[in-house]
């Protein structure tokens, strides 16, 4: 059976002047659609926009008024649309004193850490590629790209950390 391939297969991890990029496999990421109250009903909640929430050791991120990302176990669907994320996306884990500054430095959101606390999710872009941004600690951050796009945001998130 064909296994899929990482599209950083061969790139090192960075580890450079208060930074360090690696990839983050091994992970479930569905998405579920519907109305808010069906989501709302089904998903036993409907998180904030801009905030991941937990529960059951999952990881709920509301990416659109009808749309959340879970990370985590896949959920039971009864009256909204699933779609597997895992293979199309993905993560990178961006940490250290100056992850903020390089995230500054290539997308348009404010990633200070009075406005981007821990738990914070932001959808931008980064050289022209959509991608998500989760604050999970102080200076710690997963980042989603789609698969097809991973190495052109792994390569510009490296030049630029050069410049910081």
């Amino acid at each position: 059976m064909l296994e899929a391939r990482s599209p950083l297969a061969g790139h090192a991890p960075l580890e450079f002047a208060g930074i360090t990029l690696r990839e983050a496999p091994g992970f479930t990421l569905s998405q579920y659609a519907g109305n808010e109250r069906q989501l709302e009903r089904e998903l036993g909640m409907l998180p904030e926009f801009g905030k991941a929430e937990k529960a059951d050791g999952r990881t709920f991120i509301r990416v659109a008024p009808n749309q959340v990302w879970v990370l985590g176990k896949e959920l039971e669907t009864r009256q909204r649309f699933a779609t597997p994320l895992s293979s199309g996306r993905t993560r990178f884990t961006l940490e250290g004193e100056k992850a903020r500054a390089l995230l500054a430095s290539v997308a348009a959101v404010d990633f200070s850490r009075d406005a981007f606390k821990t738990g914070a999710v932001a959808m931008t872009g980064i050289h022209h590629t959509p991608i998500l941004v989760h604050c999970t600690g102080p200076d710690a951050f997963h980042i989603y790209a789609m698969r097809s796009f991973a190495l052109s945001v792994w390569e510009t998130l490296v030049d630029a950390a050069q410049a910081i």
